[in-house]
């Protein structure tokens, strides 16, 4: 269970104003004090120790879990979060299409990986300097749209937010693709189309810090117990490779038995075909030799066709004129 000192001391319980308040988060609300909403720590335990147990679940069947924080206040947080446990994130701006469209992503994410391997490149490239630093400003540009998503792979278990306000269009691509949301909502925010709310002040670096901390532990657990499952297969698969070549072998070996003149029957095969290469004669054992004949008829072919004397033939004269003794049809 969650702490609820920790939670206190880093200010989760800090709404907002109550005039800029949404009714949706009245379960969540413990009271007013000054103008200022007070959240239930309470419920903000309670939810966040549920959502870390999803996650960890969420993790151990070796899904996806994007880290979506954009606002300046949880740029870093969700950052060194992401990295820890080695998952793809989001923290400048979320790019349209991300999990509906991911395949035109894709397409981006493939030019920043060519354009980052020609400016690594660059001594053995025959490129300009103002070419050069033309594709490090590309470079720079996707790396703060798409660098955090290069390796995001499908499936996606989990979306984790900070800001519903400021994250509501991944939000709405998550729930048109079915991939639940967990999110840390404020007292101004909307958490209807969130699965599983953490009601928390995201408004303050360190309150960010007391929630996330958290998720990142839990994932990073879940992660572990995936690595030892995938090791448990490939262990277990490559048993079944090893037993399928010893059944090979032991199948081969009964064969060999039960069949002892296969072997000198194929050396005696291979020795004649060494014979006939070397001598390269036209006879073989058991084969005829082929002889060419003319096309629907019984006679040999002959290279002189129908002279039987294989004197070279003379040359059609091509020339269509009149005769010169005066031949051909008389004129009018």
């Amino acid at each position: 269970m969650i702490d609820f000192r920790v939670l206190v001391k880093a200010g989760v319980h800090f709404g907002h104003q109550a005039s800029r308040w949404n009714p949706r988060m009245a379960p969540y609300i413990w009271g007013t004090k000054n103008g200022v909403h007070l959240i239930n720590v309470a419920k903000t335990a309670f939810q966040l120790d549920k959502s870390c147990k999803l996650l960890e679940q969420i993790a151990a069947d070796g899904k996806t879990i994007l880290w979506i924080g954009t606002k300046k206040a949880a740029q870093q947080t969700m950052r060194d979060a992401a990295q820890s446990v080695s998952m793809p994130y989001v923290t400048h701006r979320w790019i349209g299409g991300t999990l509906t469209n991911f395949p035109q992503v894709k397409k981006s994410v493939t030019r920043y990986l060519h354009f980052q391997d020609v400016v690594e490149k660059a001594d053995t490239n025959h490129y300009t300097k103002k070419e050069l630093n033309t594709f490090k400003k590309i470079v720079e540009r996707l790396e703060k749209n798409i660098g955090g998503i290069v390796h995001l792979v499908w499936p996606v278990g989990a979306i984790i937010v900070v800001d519903v306000k400021k994250e509501m269009s991944a939000i709405k691509e998550a729930a048109m693709v079915g991939v639940p949301v967990f999110a840390l909502v404020d007292t101004n925010g909307d958490p209807l189309l969130v699965n599983y709310v953490i009601p928390g002040n995201d408004d303050s670096v360190h309150s960010i810090e007391a929630v996330i901390k958290p998720l990142a532990e839990a994932v990073l657990r879940g992660k572990q117990v995936a690595d030892v499952k995938k090791k448990a297969e490939e262990q277990e698969q490559e048993l079944l490779r090893e037993k399928k070549r010893a059944e090979r072998k032991e199948a081969v070996d009964a064969h060999k038995a039960l069949h002892p003149t296969n072997e000198a029957l194929v050396a005696f095969l291979e020795k004649e075909d060494e014979e006939d290469a070397k001598g390269g004669a036209k006879k073989t054992v058991g084969k005829k030799t082929f002889t060419p004949r003319r096309e629907g008829g019984s006679k040999p072919f002959t290279p002189g066709g129908g002279n039987k004397s294989g004197a070279p033939r003379k040359s059609f004269n091509k020339s269509f004129g009149p005769k010169k003794d005066g031949g051909g049809a008389p004129k009018k």
